[in-house]
């Protein structure tokens, strides 16, 4: 911890007298001026920690008793002035209101004006005022309220008397899930619960399959739920789509609420915002809304005070066990979620073109200390993976996002440190899964397999970036640092899409369950090595290959993510995956018959064959302009003698 800033924790129970200086300096017994820090530990650079000094119940409990007499001696005053002006009737009212009343027509019955006038808070027992002071002040304002204004105009002024005051109240209406409003029987809610947690918790790894069961979750939170249930049919291959869409629907309803009313906030709120989110067009939106939710909470103080929750340990002392494991299990909850918050945030920053929101300032590694804890899952080392990784990720696209075009060399030296940095990463995260699961767990082959695919993708958009922070965008024109760079993205990219397709079995297994930047990583990926199949030249077997490596992905993503809901947006990168293989399969059948001698045909770079890839270089697709902010795709090879050529005329 820095030393200017201090550390303030709850004193233990078996401590009698509360110290006013901090543990440092009553360790070498000397005076503490009591600053927070003090300044004898400011400037040794030590931890300053302080007890705090626990409330006292009884006094807490008479300031609200205080405060209570306070605000009735208040409205006793109100009411009596109230009263005090009414006993006092003025003559020329009275007269008024009577020469009102003889001049009603018959049959009419009385006026409002001689309903004013009649005085009923003459009869009023004074012991009521004590008994009900507020129905009292009720009533005098309906009074008031009825004299008419002529009356008021001549009457003195009343002096300013307490109302209530004018405002606006949030519907507070609660919320029931879908079982309760008849959309779906308790059958299929814990079919829809089941198929979420078969799949979908593996890509939003917030829960504790000890603690969020189907009657855990209905019983605390119904807006969860019914998102669970609402994600589950949407990956679910039966249910049919005018059921998904129905509770799609319902549920932004309920949204809504949540979001306006400040009552409904809590760790289960947020879950619930975290999931619509990784299931939803408006994801940056939704993700906002739970992040904002979340500040408010307090969740992101929880890994701080789990943290020195479990510093405490080595003290020991006469700590209440129960309550000490109770506590611990509810801050590592709330900090699950605030890491799966901190992640997507991350991954829509960087990948989607969000503007940061949130960053992590802290050491990324403290948060392995987790996975020791009792509570702690196996998906939990898929989240604090990500953590780290995403940290490093954003540290990349901060320092090559700059407007500005940065100096090659620099370019180049920070992007072989960044490719340390996650080698490094690669190398412990790979060490602690190996090293926690056993060989015959079921979830060690999907855990590891991701890892290599995060660690591809990293490194290929770390290569793209820094082509885009260089500023050159024509292949031709690139010096041999930049095409150096351009050849490693390549490397990565062919080795990215060769993870996905020969480990299709652990990376792609649950692909069904996945959000759309999972579809969309797999078919910009292929897309992108088409991009530099046609830039780089590489033989006619590379090409072939790639055709083939296409084909056989896309066959994995339509049997494994096969889903009969066209809700889904993963059929959009399927279709563009799809058009992708179309067009490069033409581009080489083109090139195949276009005339060009097969021996020359490999060494011949495909700008030449300008009829046979105009369609396929125009292929853009607008969900990775729009959607998600994939580099890579505006690079093209444009000759420079031909530049010269043109800059001469």
């Amino acid at each position: 911890m820095d030393s200017e800033e201090a550390c303030s924790m709850a004193a233990p129970s078996w401590m009698k007298r509360i110290p006013k200086a901090c543990s440092t300096c009553r360790q070498s017994k000397v005076k503490c001026d009591g600053k927070r820090p003090c300044t004898r530990c400011e400037k040794l650079k030590k931890q300053c920690t302080f007890f705090k000094t626990p409330k006292d119940p009884v006094m807490e409990r008479l300031k609200v008793v205080e405060s209570e007499v306070h605000r009735l001696q208040e409205q006793l005053n109100d009411t009596r002035e109230l009263l005090r002006l009414h006993s006092q009737p003025d003559p020329e009212r009275f007269t008024g209101a009577e020469v009102s009343y003889h001049d009603a027509l018959p049959g009419q019955g009385p006026s409002r004006d001689s309903i004013s006038i009649s005085p009923p808070l003459q009869a009023v027992d004074q012991t009521a005022v004590i008994i009900n002071p507020g129905a009292i002040v009720r009533g005098t304002q309906r009074e008031a309220s009825l004299q008419p204004q002529s009356q008021a105009a001549n009457a003195d002024p009343p002096r300013s008397t307490k109302r209530k005051r004018a405002g606006f109240d949030i519907r507070n209406k609660p919320i029931s899930d879908f079982i309760i409003n008849g959309f779906i029987t308790i059958d299929q809610a814990v079919g829809l619960f089941n198929t979420f947690f078969q799949g979908c918790d593996r890509y939003i790894p917030i829960f504790d399959p000890k603690y969020d069961s189907f009657e855990s979750v209905r019983c605390r939170s119904s807006v969860l739920l019914n998102a669970i249930c609402a994600v589950g049919s949407l990956v679910e291959g039966n249910s049919s789509p005018q059921l998904s869409d129905q509770l799609h629907f319902e549920l932004k309803k309920w949204i809504n609420v949540v979001i306006q009313n400040a009552r409904l906030s809590c760790l289960e709120s947020v879950q619930a915002l975290l999931v619509i989110a990784c299931y939803s067009s408006d994801r940056s939106l939704i993700l906002s809304f739970a992040i904002r939710m979340a500040l408010d909470l307090g969740l992101d103080e929880a890994f701080e005070d789990l943290i020195q929750q479990l510093a405490m340990h080595d003290v020991g002392g006469g700590l209440d066990i129960r309550n000490v494991v109770e506590t611990e299990n509810i801050l590592m909850r709330k900090c699950r979620v605030w890491f799966g918050l901190l992640v997507l945030e991350h991954i829509f920053s960087v990948d989607g073109g969000k503007p940061p929101g949130i960053q992590m300032t802290g050491n990324a590694r403290h948060c392995r200390k987790l996975l020791t804890h009792p509570s702690a899952t196996v998906l939990d080392l898929r989240l604090f993976s990500q953590v780290e990784l995403n940290v490093i990720r954003v540290y990349i696209n901060e320092t090559l996002g700059v407007k500005e075009p940065l100096d090659r060399s620099d370019i180049s030296a920070f992007v072989h440190e960044a490719k340390l940095d996650l080698d490094l990463w690669f190398d412990d995260w790979q060490r602690i899964i190996e090293n926690t699961l056993t060989a015959e767990d079921n979830e060690r082959p999907s855990l590891l397999a991701a890892l290599r695919v995060q660690k591809c993708w990293s490194e290929m958009m770390l290569y793209c970036k820094a082509l885009r922070s260089m500023g050159v965008e024509n292949v031709a024109a690139m010096s041999a640092v930049e095409h150096n760079i351009l050849l490693m993205a390549k490397a990565s990219a062919r080795r990215h899409l060769g993870l996905i397709t020969i480990e299709a079995d652990s990376y792609l297994a649950k692909l069904k369950y996945a959000m759309d930047f999972v579809w969309a990583k797999c078919a910009f990926c292929f897309l992108l090595l088409l991009k530099f199949s046609r830039l780089l030249p590489e033989p006619k077997e590379e090409r072939q290959e790639l055709l083939d490596q296409g084909n056989r992905l896309l066959d994995e993503l339509m049997n494994r993510g096969s889903n009969s809901n066209t809700a889904s947006n993963s059929n959009v990168y399927l279709q563009i995956l799809r058009l992708s293989i179309e067009k490069y399969g033409r581009t080489l059948y083109e090139n195949e018959i276009g005339g060009v001698d097969g021996t020359d045909q490999d060494a011949v770079p495909f700008w030449e064959l300008f009829d046979a890839q105009t369609e396929l270089h125009s292929f853009v697709p607008e969900q990775f302009v729009m959607d998600w902010d994939f580099p890579g795709l505006n690079l093209f090879y444009f000759p420079t003698a031909w530049q010269d050529f043109f800059g001469d005329l």
